[in-house]
């Protein structure tokens, strides 16, 4: 198992403290300025200390209790937008097939010719009765890559995170030979299948998308378009905040898919009761329904979400991890300076990450042939600034675990960008409108099935 930690001593590897502070609590210290004090909420004083108590230790189940009732939904978050006034998704009864109905260019009037590379594909999801938006980064040219898949957070925004500098606006990460998969349109979902469609939130069965109806609409890819994707059949997953806990969930649940994962800055729990409180502050974000997500509080569901209590899965995966402890520091500051709400949101939340993170570490220890990678952060708090930095290093751990790409002769990746088509869609855009019924449909009751035409992940371990 390797091991890299940057920046901060592991607790396990700290010198035991008599007094209070343990797992689940807010050490008062950890909100010290790294800067002059008076200057990290503004002079003249530190109200946080009054609004929070800092007096002693704070249980920190207690403290996103607490921000909830107080409304935290509506906190600046990574990936927050302004509540929904209206249901995100419903049902449309007339989809009875998962296909892909347009692909366009996610960049149609770049001047940069690798942002031909990035596309909008619009499909169905059978199950869901719905239409996505997902975004698809191909790999270079000449080759069949891996596909990673990449989990947004809260958000999920459209377009998703990863267009911009979470991901494709870093060169290094667009000459790597991999295919990026970015869904969008899952706000406060977790990724996860529910129980019950929310009057909100809309149906929701994102773990059978992602593993069932998505991977053969990406090997076909729509006729006259584009050609589906060119895959050597391996697949990741990486994941930031909501997104890292589903990533490292379906990566541990679904290992005959998946050889890789990563997370950053997530929590990994669902029976404790710092996950307990991520899982319902993640679905009231957006006003759903936490019960319509799995069902009560420790029901089966709960537990099978709860990747510490059982890692097994990713025996023998390459699985990244990273968090920072929740020190505001002079990033934090010169992003968003004395905003109280963002600064004690983001640091409760990163802190509870963080606190996660060591206790997956620990648990994967008893796992066989699991290639461990893990940043600890010595400042950061729950929000892009400490997100970006772990992508580039993230992505590239989950592929030394994934089967490398392999040569496939081609001038061309087969994307939209290859045909004379004209301008297609627009940034944010659904593309244009395919037809239904065409040869990028899919049953979804049919196999699960890789691009290279086998069992997905069928180059994998």
């Amino acid at each position: 198992m390797a091991l890299t930690v940057g920046g901060v001593v592991p607790a396990a590897a700290q010198s035991p403290d008599a007094g209070s502070i343990g797992p689940g609590s807010v050490d008062p210290a950890s909100l010290a300025p790294s800067v002059a004090p008076g200057s990290l909420l503004g002079v003249p004083s530190l109200s946080i200390a009054a609004s929070t108590q800092l007096g002693a230790p704070i249980p920190l189940t207690g403290v996103l209790g607490s921000l909830a009732d107080a409304g935290s939904g509506d906190f600046a978050r990574p990936g927050s937008s302004l509540p929904p006034g209206q249901p995100i998704a419903v049902r449309d009864r007339s989809i009875t097939r998962s296909e892909v109905r347009s692909i366009a260019p996610l960049f149609p009037a770049s001047a940069h010719e690798v942002d031909g590379r990035a596309e909008v594909w619009t499909v169905t999801s059978a199950t869901m009765q719905r239409v996505v938006r997902v975004e698809v980064y191909r790999a270079p040219a000449g080759v069949d890559a891996p596909n990673v898949y990449f989990l947004d957070g809260v958000g999920s925004e459209s377009p998703s995170g990863w267009s911009g500098g979470m991901g494709w606006g870093d060169p290094a990460v667009r000459d790597l030979d991999v295919n990026v998969i970015a869904p969008t349109g899952a706000p406060s979902s977790m990724w996860s299948d529910w129980r019950t469609d929310d009057p909100v939130l809309g149906p929701n069965s994102w773990e059978t998308f992602l593993t069932e109806e998505l991977p053969p609409l990406l090997e076909q890819g729509l006729e006259g378009t584009a050609d589906g994707l060119a895959h050597n059949g391996d697949w990741g997953v990486l994941g930031v905040s909501m997104g890292a806990a589903s990533a490292l969930h379906l990566a541990n649940s679904t290992p005959e898919m998946f050889s890789g994962a990563g997370g950053v800055s997530g929590a990994y729990s669902t029976l404790d009761e710092l996950g307990y409180q991520y899982a319902r502050l993640t679905v009231a974000a957006r006003h759903g329904e936490v019960a319509n997500m799995w069902g009560p509080r420790g029901s089966q569901a709960w537990e099978d979400h709860d990747t510490v209590a059982d890692p097994s899965g990713l025996a023998g995966q390459s699985v990244f991890l990273s968090a920072a402890t929740g020190l505001v520091g002079s990033t934090e500051l010169g992003y968003f300076g004395s905003n109280e709400l963002v600064l004690l949101d983001g640091h409760v939340l990163e802190k509870g990450s963080y606190e996660s993170t060591l206790a997956l570490e620990a648990a994967l220890g008893g796992v066989p042939d699991v290639d461990l990678e893990v940043v600890y952060m010595d400042a950061g708090i729950h929000n892009w600034p400490a997100f970006v930095p772990q992508m580039l290093p993230g992505l590239r751990h989950i592929l030394s675990g994934l089967d490398p790409a392999v040569p496939n002769f081609r001038a061309t990746t087969g994307g939209v960008a290859d045909r004379d088509n004209g301008p297609l869609g627009s940034l944010g855009s659904t593309g244009s409108s395919g037809s239904a019924g065409s040869a990028g449909s899919v049953d979804s009751s049919g196999p699960l099935r890789g691009a290279g035409g086998g069992s997905a992940g069928s180059g994998g371990s």
